[in-house]
């Protein structure tokens, strides 16, 4: 019987993945086409951002595709389950239709941080708080149109 996982707010690792969304997304627009640009980006890219998408991407993503692909087995690639990078490849795909190509590229990390967190904490509560978290501070930090 494996080990208990700490609770979600008493997990240092989950902890971890919450306070690297503004370094993760600084990282990725220094090695993107996507400059800085610190500016408030208003109440309805905030609602969209924040709190639709997040909710609406978890349920497809993770209770949807990566529930489906850990039913067919659970092989591991470097730590992390076939489950949860072949979610992240989708992820990246459908961040295809609206951003550049880099940008897409670059939505794989987190989303399989996003995989892990759904899998430490079978909830969708913990990839819906890290997604809403990485999603605020690409709307912070790069303000896009």
């Amino acid at each position: 019987m494996p080990a208990p996982r700490p609770a979600l707010w008493a997990d240092p690792l989950y902890l971890a993945a919450l306070a690297a969304a503004l370094p993760a997304v600084a990282i990725i627009a220094g090695i993107t086409p996507l400059q800085l640009a610190l500016h408030w980006p208003g109440w309805t890219p905030i609602v969209l951002l924040i709190l639709v998408t997040p909710v609406l991407e978890e349920i497809v993503f993770r209770a949807g595709l990566q529930d489906a692909l850990a039913t067919r087995g659970s092989y591991r690639l470097a730590g992390l389950t076939l489950a949860n990078v072949l979610t992240a490849l989708m992820f990246c795909l459908v961040h295809l239709f609206r951003h550049a190509p880099a940008w897409a590229l670059a939505t794989i990390v987190p989303a399989l941080v996003f995989g892990w967190a759904y899998e430490r904490h079978p909830r969708l509560v913990a990839p819906i708080l890290l997604h809403a978290l990485y999603n605020l501070a690409y709307l912070v930090l790069l303000s896009p149109a």
